[in-house]
This record gives C-alpha cells, structure tokens and sequence, in this order.
C-alpha cells in the first residue's frame, strides 16, 4: 500500500503470548478498505485494549493478565511506529480496559479481576503510582457474576466524573479524581442479570450508552454534567427474542458515531454489527439493521475515517465495512486482515488538518 491522504494507521492488540508478536501496526486505505500489516511487536501478552493518548504521542495498552501490566509505547510522530517507554503493574488481574482523561494527566485501568485503577501520566508519557479502588458485589448469574468485574473505566465528557461498568454486579460505579486519587460517589444500578460491559458517551455530552452483554442489551442513559447522574432511559434487545435470551449470545463493544447520528454494538455468538439510529431530540435508538460480522466473536470494533473495522477474535480476522455518509449503514469491503485472535483495534487520531488533505482528494 502507497502513501496516501486516504490512509489511516491504526493498531491491533490480539490474545497472544509476550513470545510471540501480539501487538501490531497497520494501515487502512479508507477508499477501498484494504488493510497491511506494518509491524509486529514482541514482549507484551494479551495486550486486550489499547488507546490513543490526546497529544498523539503514546500508546497506552492492558495486557489482559493474571498478574496484569500496562504499557506505555512512545508512537514515532514520521512512520507511527511504536518503541516501549514504560510498564507497570495494573495493581489487580486480568486488566482489560485503558483510556486517559480528557486532558491526558491520568490513565484509567478496569482489572476484569475487581478493581479499578488511575495512574498519573509523567514526562513523555511516563506511569506513576496508582490509585486503586476495589469493587465489592455479585449478581444472579452464578456463572458469569461471581464477583465483581469492572470490564471499562471512561471518563465523562468534560473530565468530572469516572464510570466503571461492572459487569459482575450489575452497577455503573461513579468515581472522581482530587490530588491524583479516586475517590468512589455512587452507583447506577441496572436490572439483575444485565452484565454492562461498555460505556460511550455522546458528542453532545448529554446521552451516553451502555452494553448489557449477558442480557444482549443496549440502554441509553440521560445525562447531567453537574451532578454526574446517568438516568436510563430506554433499553432495547440487540437481537430478537428467543436469540437475546441464549447465553451463547453476549454483546461486546457499543460506540458512537463521531456525528452522534448513530451506535453500533457488536454481537458475539451471533456473530454481527448492530446499527441504530439516535433521535437527535432525546438520544433514544432506534434499530437500522444487523449487519453480519464477517467472522467469529467480533469482541471490538472501531470507526476509522469512513470504515468501521471489526476484530473478529476465534475466526483471526479484521474485517472492514465503510459506513454511509447518509444513513449511517454499513456495507463489506471485501477487504480482511488475518491475525491470530485480534481483540482490539485502535486508530491513531489524525489532525484536522490530514482530514481536511483526505477530503479535498475525495
């Protein structure tokens, strides 16, 4: 693949030993959807999630456990390649989720094992200590909600409050930060049983959306930036009964598109893309369509320019669709990347600029 305005990076954590390279660099051609592997890197198992920091010039990823780790990658600002700056323990097990705030001062870690965490981001994207909250609770499936599992940590959109879905007890824990530390506020509790794995916020700031991956459910919360509530609002079935009751269908990753004009949320077992619309009045869904995943277990997704790629975890691929700049639907490209078990992909955020340069060869 040539250099292109049309090309975006971006990077793929896949379920791998730190033997092996599980952490790799890529490039999408957003015109047609075709994907090349740049790189791979060694010495990191499991790097489950990764994120982007806002000043674009480190990396930050989980490697998913059971004494769990997270790094922090230094990303060339010429080729984006990545070169490995710092690592430190997660402070729990099994850490599956990363983001920083808004302002880049502090990461925020969900350990799958019970406890949430925020490091201090340093000097060229250094970790200090964390701060550590563990979660106490369970929930009715004795299978699945044992104990309690933070599955993500994300900040609101203005960077006052902290969210923790926690899939094992059924609650969205509400934190805040003073002097680096958390300090835990309350919880949003959702109906028993619904296992809220993700959280996304809308553009707006006033909407945000969430998950129910042992329920196959997607509830759009009301929210208020002063206090920190999430009211729910609607909640609606991913898929059709009595395929949303079968416990070999579990929802994974929702977010929104940046217009906010729609959300996606893949579905694993089913093995597909679900698409709703949001009602510009009041944040509520309404369901576009199913589109199938183009493989199996798509556990993460993400929106890259014009293309939604999907991590296709047991069948090894990443599959691209562009998205409609109308309506929002989805459409293959015909375009798949094979990687052994790929769990997560994270763009790197281009400028205004390079969006600009991309449009105008449009």
């Amino acid at each position: 693949m040539t250099a292109s305005a049309h090309n975006i990076h971006f990077y793929v954590g896949t379920y791998a030993s730190e033997q092996e390279e599980s952490l790799f660099h890529c490039i999408l051609d957003t015109t047609s959807g075709e994907m090349h592997i740049v790189s791979g890197t060694v010495g990191i198992e499991n790097p489950s999630y990764l994120t982007v920091s806002p000043n674009r010039q480190n990396l930050y990823v989980a490697s998913e456990k059971a004494n769990g780790e997270l790094f922090s990658y230094s990303i060339d600002p010429e080729n984006r390649e990545l070169h490995l700056h710092d690592r430190k323990v997660s402070e729990g097990s099994s850490p599956c989720f990363v983001e920083t705030t808004p302002d880049g001062k502090m990461l925020l870690a969900a350990n799958y094992g019970g406890c949430v965490v925020a490091l201090p981001i340093r000097d060229r994207g250094s970790l200090d200590q964390a701060s550590r909250v563990r979660h106490t609770g369970s929930g009715p499936n004795k299978d699945r909600q044992e104990g309690p599992h933070p599955h993500a940590f994300v900040s609101s959109p203005e960077g006052t409050f902290l969210f923790a879905p926690d899939l094992g007890t059924d609650r969205i824990a509400k934190y805040t930060l003073e002097d680096e530390l958390l300090f835990k506020q309350d919880d949003t509790e959702l109906p028993q049983g619904t296992g809220p794995r993700t959280l996304a916020f809308h553009p707006s700031g006033n909407w945000a959306y969430v998950s129910g991956e042992l329920d196959n459910t997607v509830t759009t919360f009301e929210y208020d930036g002063q206090s920190g509530r999430l009211r729910p609002s609607q909640r609606v079935l991913l898929l059709p009964e009595p395929q949303a009751a079968d416990p070999a269908n579990t929802a994974a990753h929702v977010a929104v598109s940046p217009c906010g004009g729609h959300v996606y949320v893949s579905n694993r077992g089913d093995d597909s893309l679900a698409h709703f619309a949001v009602n510009p009045e009041n944040g509520q869904l309404t369901l576009v369509e199913r589109v199938p995943s183009g493989g199996s277990v798509p556990r993460h997704f993400a929106i890259a320019g014009d293309c939604l790629l999907a991590a296709n975890q047991e069948s090894g691929s990443i599959v691209s669709f562009t998205i409609n700049e109308r309506d929002g639907r989805l459409t293959p490209t015909g375009f798949a990347l094979e990687l052994n078990r790929p769990v997560c992909v994270c763009p790197f955020p281009e400028t205004k600029e390079s969006e600009s340069a991309a449009a105008e060869t449009r």
